[in-house]
This record gives structure tokens, C-alpha cells and sequence, in this order.
């Protein structure tokens, strides 16, 4: 279904589609009693809904949900309450606190904490994996944080062809469910990463060259909307929301359920080598002819990292085969530079998950910040002469550590966005491959916290510049490392996003997703404005 396509029948069926999924007379009191919640037999609201403050309608709302569910709601100094904020990747997430935290079992659980939080006017923000760098990005400030942690079955149907993934599974948990029957799905490079996220925002993997990306590879989706109804979304049933989720993040609704296409999962071979500064030239233009090549052979996946220790400058691809072959031929003029290290093994996918992990440390405060260009040698290396250059500005900040890291987002992968009706991420794969760069970067106190959010910005206004000024600019934003300052929904280009508002309109009419789930990336503007 191409994008008018997807207009069209969107424009032919708004007006019923919108009666269907939540008339204008929609009452969230009978909502709620249509999942079997008698609202005048919960205590907190037994006196009806009057007119509260935000802090009280959060109260009363968090005692209706532990009124309901009792031990499913942990809260402040709580065993449950303390494993949620402490278990984040990012320390920014970990300093949130919200009123309540609740751990939903089945998907009328998540539709009732929806209506519960339409009831009171409490803000809520729903956790997978929580791999987000920013602040509320999963959990809701003074809110509802909706920890999705205990949904995590995962199942084949009859002819495994697809499992069946909880949005509570991390992709160690996923891998190792399904390697006893040599599969996998296309998934994360990392072991704690959380489905939800991943998928809803793009999602590379190692086999995306074959593949697609994870949100190419979605048979379908099952969806808590903001009436509390549960659909299934396919590519036949509800296909614009089809088209919607994948790519566009939180907006539409929360998914309880990933119906996912299965692959084979051979051993694979890969780790990283490590070069000095005077390799780098020739480890750019090794990079550049793999992504050239991906459409010779599609087994290789790869990125390369660059940054400085011990005032060594240092650069790392990480190379990885999806089958259990040492040396080839794609990766041959890599081997050929000389390495000062080389980690590179067999390993089965649950072993390679597990050994990335190693290289995304937690219990930091970290930033993620990409843009986007198209591949081009020249202004590669020059790129990377300027982080260098500008890395000294962030030297007497204490526990830093940027990186930036180049990959590319080859044909193949731009080719399959194209299956099942397309994705809303808006990449032209007729413009070829796609140079996808990033700044990760760690460090120890709240103190510095703008200081590296302004040197992160300043290397990106000096970048992009450059590339307007080339003509290598591409405004595509990949929303799975975007930062709090970056609208990704902007970067997919003004059609595809226009066509994502009228679909949350449609879904969504009184934009519960939007307004009460204000967290991580909405369609309107990034989640915070930086002035540096």
C-alpha cells in the first residue's frame, strides 16, 4: 500500500472509522464497566470526579488501580516502586518518580490504567525495556508508569512462522525462547534492549540486510487504543494504523502484543577489531564498501566507532556475519588493516546479545544524538576530524566518554521499508544509501549535564551546515538514538507526517496518547526545546 493509497482509503473511511473506535458520545465510566470496572465500588472514586488538581487526580488514581489490582501497584519506597526506578539503563530515567507504578499481567489491565487515567486526568508513560537516554522518555513524572514488564510470553503459532512476543521481553529474552527451535526474529544487537521501543521506532539488526528493519518484519499488532478497545493490526485489518506504527513511536496506542516473522538463526561469526588514528582512512573506506556491498551479500552487518582513551584515539568496527564464516570475502579489506585488537569469534545470536551488552554500560548519565546523510567518503572523514577536533572541549568533564559511531542504512534495508505497504519512516531508497551518525556519550555528574548536551549541539550545527552546504544533508532522524532536543516525526518528511497526524486523529480523536502520555517523541516537536 503505497502512501496515496493509504490517504485515500484513510480519507474514504474516517468518519465511520472514527465512530467505530470511539464515538462522539464516548463515556470513559462506561468503558470501564465494559472490562468489568464498577467505578462506584472503588473507594478513591465513589464520590465522582470533580474538578482536581493534577497531584490529587494521580492520588486517586493510583489508589483506584491498587484498589483493583492490589500488589500489581508499587509505590514510593516500595520493594516493586525501587526495582523500577533502579533498574533503567540511563540515569536520567532512573531520577524520575512517579506516583505509582503498575505492572499489568493482560491487555484489559493496560486498557483499564488507559481509562483510569482518562478518568482522572493522571498522566501515564508505558515501559518496555527502558533503554531511552532522556528523562520521561518511559516513566511519568508524578504519574502513572505502566511497566510492562510481566507481558512477556513468547509463543509460535502452529507452523512457526511467527512468535508471538509480550512487550515486556527484552531481545535476550526473545532469542532465547526461540533458539531451542533455530529461530529468531529480527531484533536488537543488544541484550537489555525492550521490544516495544525498538520496534515502534525503526529497529536495526544484525540481519537487517536480508531482512529489513524489526518494523518491517511485524505480522501484526495487537493494540490497546485510547477507548480501551483492543485491536489487531495488519496489513488487511486497520492498515494505516499498520502503516503508522511502524516508525511512528507512542502516538497511536500501546501495543501489548508483537506478532513478529520468524528467520532462521544459524551460528553467526563477528566481533570488533580495533585500529589506531593512522588507520582511519582506510577503515572509512572499508566501511563504505561494505554498505556498497550489501546488495552482493546481505550476511554482513556492520559499524565503526570512534573515540578517544587514554589519549589514544581509537576506532572499533564491529563486524559481524550472520553465518559461521571467519574471513569473507565482504569483510577482506577490513582484515587487511592492520588491528591492534580483534574480538571476533563464533557465536550463536543469544551469545552475541550478550557480549554487545558489555559495550553499552548502564548506571550513566547518557546522551544518544543522530542526524542523518547520504554516504559520501569525503565529508566522512571530515566529520570525524572534527569530533576530534571539538573533543577537548568536554575534557575536565568528569567521567565523559563521547563516541560517535557511523552506520549505514544500506539498499537492501532501504528496499524492504517497501514490504508489507511500507513503514511512515520516509527514507527514498532511490537515493541509495543512507550514512546514519551518531554522538553516545556518558558521563558522571548532573552538574555537566548542559555542557555536554551544548557540545553534542555545536558539533551537529558545524556538521550539518557542512553537509547543507555539500548537498549530502538528509533530514531523516532515526528516533530509536534521538535525543530530547530532535523531533524525529519532522524528519520523515512533512507528507508522511501530516498523514500521522490524521491517523491519530482517527484513533485517537481527544489525543490521549499526545497530551496524557506526553512522554518521548509525540507528533508535534521534540520533547524538549535546548537553548544553547
Amino acid at each position: 500500500m503505497r502512501l496515496a493509497s493509504i490517504v485515500s482509503g484513510l480519507s474514504a473511511i474516517s468518519g465511520v472509522l472514527a465512530t467505530a473506535i470511539e464515538p462522539e458520545d464516548f463515556n470513559v465510566t462506561n468503558a470501564l464497566q465494559n472490562l468489568g470496572v464498577d467505578v462506584t465500588k472503588i473507594p478513591a472514586l465513589a464520590s465522582g470526579i470533580q474538578s482536581r488538581s493534577i497531584e490529587l487526580g494521580c492520588s486517586t488514581a493510583c489508589s483506584s488501580l491498587a484498589f483493583l489490582f492490589g500488589s500489581k501497584v508499587s509505590t514510593h519506597n516500595s520493594t516493586g516502586y525501587n526495582s523500577f526506578t533502579g533498574s533503567f539503563w540511563s540515569v536520567q530515567q532512573e531520577e524520575v518518580q512517579p506516583h505509582c507504578v503498575f505492572r499489568p499481567s493482560v491487555n484489559t489491565e493496560v486498557s483499564t490504567a488507559v481509562l483510569i487515567s482518562r478518568l482522572t486526568g493522571c498522566q501515564f508513560a508505558a515501559r518496555s525495556g527502558g533503554h531511552a537516554a532522556f528523562t520521561g522518555a518511559s516513566s511519568s513524572p508524578g504519574g502513572i508508569s505502566i511497566w510492562l514488564k510481566d507481558m512477556n510470553e513468547v509463543t509460535l503459532n502452529e507452523d512457526k512462522s511467527v512468535a508471538s512476543v509480550g512487550p515486556g521481553n527484552n531481545w535476550l529474552s526473545v532469542y532465547s525462547a526461540l533458539e531451542p527451535y533455530g529461530l529468531a526474529t529480527i531484533g536488537g544487537r543488544a541484550s537489555s534492549i525492550g521490544v516495544g521501543g525498538f520496534i515502534l521506532g525503526g529497529g536495526i539488526s544484525y540481519h537487517s540486510n536480508l531482512y529489513g528493519w524489526a518494523c518491517d518484519n511485524v505480522e501484526s499488532f495487537e493494540v490497546v487504543t485510547a477507548s480501551g478497545l483492543i485491536l489487531t493490526v495488519s496489513e488487511k485489518l486497520y492498515p494505516e494504523l499498520y502503516w503508522a506504527l511502524r516508525g511512528g513511536g507512542n502516538n497511536f496506542g500501546l501495543v501489548t502484543k508483537y506478532n513478529l516473522f520468524t528467520i532462521p538463526a544459524p551460528q553467526m561469526y563477528g566481533g570488533a577489531r580495533i585500529f589506531q588514528e593512522t588507520e582511519f582512512p582506510d577503515v572509512i573506506n572499508a566501511w563504505i564498501n561494505v554498505i556498497n556491498n550489501a546488495t552482493v551479500d546481505g550476511h554482513a552487518q556492520q559499524y565503526v566507532a570512534f573515540l578517544q582513551s587514554s589519549g589514544m584515539k581509537l576506532g572499533t568496527a564491529e563486524l559481524t556475519y550472520t553465518k559461521n564464516e571467519s574471513d569473507p570475502e565482504i569483510f577482506k579489506q577490513f582484515r587487511s588493516i592492520p588491528a591492534i585488537s580483534d574480538t571476533s569469534s563464533s557465536k550463536s545470536l543469544v551469545e552475541y546479545v550478550k557480549y554487545l551488552e558489555t559495550e553499552n554500560p548502564s548506571g550513566h548519565r547518557e546522551v544518544y544524538w543522530p542526524i542523518s546523510v547520504q554516504l559520501n567518503e569525503e565529508f566522512s572523514n571530515w566529520a570525524l576530524d572534527t569530533f576530534f577536533a571539538m573533543v577537548p572541549q568536554v575534557a575536565d568533564v568528569a567521567g565523559v566518554q563521547p563516541v560517535i559511531i557511523y552506520q549505514g542504512i544500506t539498499e537492501p534495508m532501504l528496499k524492504n521499508m517497501a514490504n508489507h505497504g511500507g513503514n511512515a519512516l520516509g527514507l527514498d531508497a532511490s537515493k541509495g544509501p543512507v550514512h546514519l551518525m551518531h554522538i553516545a556519550c556518558w558521563w558522571s555528574d548532573e552538574s555537566d549535564d548542559d555542557v555536554v548536551y551544548a557540545f553534542v549541539n555545536s558539533f551537529w550545527e558545524k556538521v550539518i551546515a557542512h553537509a547543507k552546504s555539500t548537498g549530502v544533508f538528509n533530514e531523516y532522524i532515526y528516533m530509536n538514538y534521538a535525543s530530547m532536543f530532535q523531533d524525529p516525526i519532522a524528519g520523515y518528511g512533512n507528507s508522511n507526517k501530516a498523514l500521522l497526524k490524521k491517523i491519530a486523529k482517527e484513533f485517537d480523536p481527544k489525543q490521549v496518547y499526545q497530551n496524557l502520555q506526553p512522554g518521548y517523541f509525540k507528533l508535534d516537536g521534540a520533547p524538549v526545546t535546548g537553548d544553547f
